[in-house]
């Protein structure tokens, strides 16, 4: 095989979509957990910090993952899922105010950037994530504005995940979700890693 060959199959891997929504949620559980979230108004120095809890939310074949959040002024709470037949993520939320709103968009090299959905011409926001690392990663709130095709940043938002060290070395691996495996189970003379 050529290396162009090889380069391609590889690509091709790789923008595989997931077959299932439980496939498409392995790539984001990371997420599960109580994270510290800062968000900053842009063109101010200080903003406020909230905690968001994830956990994994079943309903039959239908995998995804639903947050809370406590002392939030932007959103209450969603669910983040995997929509098979558009092939995008979406992320339903409620805001402080008790409105629905809902976005949605793909997820490519560690990049999520979610559009909301509402009709053409009527300004609409857009969430963009940047996935660093499992316990830190940083995020955008755009406005654009009603009949304007211009994004401005409307807030900053930094992810921290509670509990795990900001800087860390590499470790076991979980038999079960790959995650990082914490807790040490010895079978058949074997040692394997469970988180």
């Amino acid at each position: 095989m050529t290396i162009a060959l090889i380069l391609a199959v590889l690509v091709g891997l790789q923008d595989k979509a997931p077959a299932s929504t439980k496939e498409a949620t392995k790539q984001i559980q990371f997420l599960v957990g109580k994270w510290r979230v800062t968000i900053t108004p842009e063109g101010k120095e200080e903003g406020w910090q909230e905690m968001q809890e994830w956990q994994f939310k079943f309903n039959k074949e239908e995998w995804a993952l639903e947050f809370a959040v406590t002392e939030g002024k932007k959103y209450k709470d969603g669910v983040l899922s995997y929509d098979l037949k558009k092939k995008l993520w979406r992320l339903d939320a409620t805001k402080a105010d008790g409105a629905k709103i809902a976005f949605e968009g793909p997820f490519k090299a560690k990049e999520m950037i979610l559009e909301e959905v509402a009709a053409e011409g009527v300004a609409k926001e857009r969430y963009s994530l940047s996935f660093l690392r499992d316990n830190r990663f940083l995020g955008s709130i755009e406005k654009r504005d009603a009949g304007s095709k211009t994004w401005l940043e409307t807030y900053k938002v930094q992810y921290t995940k509670e509990g795990v060290p900001f800087v860390r070395s590499e470790g076991p691996k979980c038999v079960i979700t790959g995650g990082a495996g914490t807790i040490e189970v010895a079978y058949g003379g074997k040692t394997y890693y469970v988180c």
